[in-house]
Formats: structure tokens, sequence, C-alpha cells
């Protein structure tokens, strides 16, 4: 009786140990796909700027991802999506000033159509599996998004390159890798660490 009792109080001793030893680490219930193009912070702000308004019911391939509105000026940022994905280093900025009444653009949007006959042949599940091989991102959840990446290349004259990405990233952190959905090539990627 005595030895069941000794053993019953160094198991939940152990178990006890075990746990507190996992305090800091992040436990992932599964990671996230992002397909979604619906603005990412609430739009209600611009109401005073109606121009700004105006460009977002224009161009539907905006999605304001961040709004600054102080008291120098209203700036609305956007990611920008080409055939329902997302082309990760393009963007779009739009900016007021208050105190003179004028507006300042910034248009990182592709130029040329994107093709949308690029290979997928990686799903998500490869993808994901790549990115960890590349960077250990220790257990934490991930996001995965499909989307395009170009490099403009129209200064030099020859055609813009585009190639369809994976997009992996640490949830509530700074990791990440970019791989080709054709075939696997890493393209970029970050620890999240600054050394």
């Amino acid at each position: 009786m005595v030895f069941k009792l000794v053993i019953s109080i160094i198991l939940i001793s152990a178990f006890v140990f075990l746990q507190s030893c996992k305090k800091g680490e992040q436990i992932c219930n599964g990671n996230k796909e992002i397909k979604s193009t619906n603005h990412l912070v609430d739009i209600s702000v611009l109401k005073t700027v109606p121009q700004m308004l105006d460009t977002l019911a224009k161009y539907k391939e905006l999605q304001v991802d961040k709004i600054v509105n102080d008291e120098y000026m209203t700036s609305v940022c956007c990611n920008y999506f080409s055939n329902g994905l997302i082309v990760f280093n393009a963007s779009y900025t739009l900016t007021k000033s208050k105190k003179f009444n004028f507006f300042i653009c910034e248009d990182y949007r592709p130029k040329v159509t994107i093709p949308t006959n690029l290979a997928k042949n990686i799903d998500y599940r490869k993808a994901l599996e790549i990115a960890k091989n590349e960077i250990n991102f220790s257990g934490s959840c991930l996001s995965y998004q499909l989307g395009y990446y170009y490099s403009d290349t129209s200064e030099i004259l020859t055609p813009a390159s585009f190639k369809l990405v994976w997009s992996v990233k640490e949830i509530d952190g700074g990791a990440y890798v970019f791989l080709d959905a054709g075939i696997g090539k890493v393209y970029s990627k970050f620890d999240g660490r600054y050394n």
C-alpha cells in the first residue's frame, strides 16, 4: 500500500515537473490558411476622406492592411491581389496631408498582367514541411498563404518575372519562409532573430 502511494507521488511529481518545463513553450492546435481578401482593419475612419473610399471601391483588388490617422495625415496602406491571390511584394498606399490638403500615391502594383498558368506542384502540407526543414519554428503555430511574387525589371528593359509561391509564417512572430509552389525552391527566409 505504502509502495503504491510512493509510486503515485513520484509519478505525479514527475508529471508536474515535466509540465512546468513546457510552461514557456507555445502549444499549437493547428496551422492556419490565409485566403481572405477582406480588409484587415476597420476602414470606417476613412469616411472623412471620401477619395480614399472611392479608390477602394474602384480597385476591388486592394486589401487595406494598415491605416494611419493622426494630426498630420490620413494614410491607407494596401495589399494587392491578382486572380484572387496576394502579390506579396506589391502594395498601394494613398496618403492625404491634413495640413496642406494634398494627396501622395505610392503605387507598387505590377504593370503587366500576371499569368494564370503558373504551376502549383507543391501543396500546403509539403510547403509546411519544407519550411520547417529550413527554420526551426519550435512548435509555433504557422500561417500559410499561396500567392505571387514578382520581380519588376521594367527599368532594365527585361520582362517582369512572376512566381507562384507559398508564404509560411510564424503566427505572432517574425519567422517566415517563401518557397516556389512549383518546385519547392526556397527564395527567402528569416528565422525571426536579429543578431
